[in-house]
């Protein structure tokens, strides 16, 4: 694999950010031939997963903490990293517009840049914690952009979230991002209601995978909640649950069960 760190100006967001992009290009540890044509052939379009960070952590996080690199390698994936600071993936009350960045300018950047497919049937999105709420908005918001979708012990529900960070800095965060907490309990940005409106359209939903470990105080909670929702509406998911709480060691597990259901071997 490559791993690529391109910083570049984003208009959406008024500033240079960075994303990371693994590509697979094979192993060439025991390569004895120097015939750069055959070691780097020009790559076919490759079917991409956008692969988001959780609160207070960044597009370095995934490779840092996890075995992504090899198992996307072994998938034969592109995986993109981009960074959107604590946004929640989403076009912020006083903020950047994360959301137009993370399913418009970002998808049209490193297209242009890198051999990755433009397929909605090559293309899907996962994450885990506040990624896991951004995965989720952009697929039910875009459906048109993504096969399927995986949610590891995604933050689901930002009425759950207000109640959790009630004062002090998290709390003037959390406003920045969704306006008033009580108002943004159902509001527009709320995950049950966007999962409503993504049912009364006419196009066709991503697949849905969501995985939550059974210690997860805060999040299992909600993640039952979002089930919940989702069974109300009609909307079909697999989900998994295993002993595990809100760290790395559940997530590295869980990515490796998601990638396999995301991107099943061909036949």
């Amino acid at each position: 694999m490559a791993l690529i760190t391109c910083n570049f100006y984003a208009a959406s967001l008024g500033f240079c950010t960075n994303v990371q992009v693994l590509l697979p290009y094979g192993n060439h540890s025991d390569a004895v031939s120097l015939d750069w044509g055959t070691l780097y052939p020009k790559q076919p379009a490759l079917k991409t997963l956008y692969l988001l960070h959780g609160m207070y952590e960044d597009e370095t996080i995934w490779v840092r903490k996890s075995n992504i690199e090899r198992y996307a390698a072994a998938k034969q994936v592109a995986v993109v990293f981009p960074s959107v600071q604590n946004s929640y993936y989403t076009n912020m009350r006083c903020g950047p517009d994360y959301f137009t960045y993370l399913t418009e300018e970002l998808p049209a950047f490193v297209g242009s840049v890198f051999p990755l497919s433009q397929k909605r049937e090559d293309t899907c999105i996962a994450g885990l914690s506040m990624g896991g709420y951004g995965a989720c908005k952009a697929a039910f918001k875009r459906p048109d952009l993504y096969a399927a979708f995986a949610s590891l012990s995604g933050a689901l529900d930002i009425g759950g979230i207000a109640d959790y960070i009630a004062s002090g800095a998290e709390q003037r965060m959390f406003e920045s991002v969704f306006g008033d907490p009580e108002a943004a309990r159902g509001g527009p940005d709320d995950l049950t209601t966007i999962a409503g409106q993504a049912k009364q359209s006419a196009q066709k939903l991503p697949r849905a995978y969501f995985a939550c470990g059974t210690l997860d105080r805060l999040c299992y909670p909600m993640n039952q909640r979002m089930l919940s929702c989702l069974n109300d509406l009609g909307i079909p998911y697999t989900y998994e649950e295993g002993p595990g709480m809100h760290n790395w060691e559940f997530w590295d597990t869980y990515i490796q069960r998601a990638l396999d259901w995301m991107f099943p071997a061909e036949r």
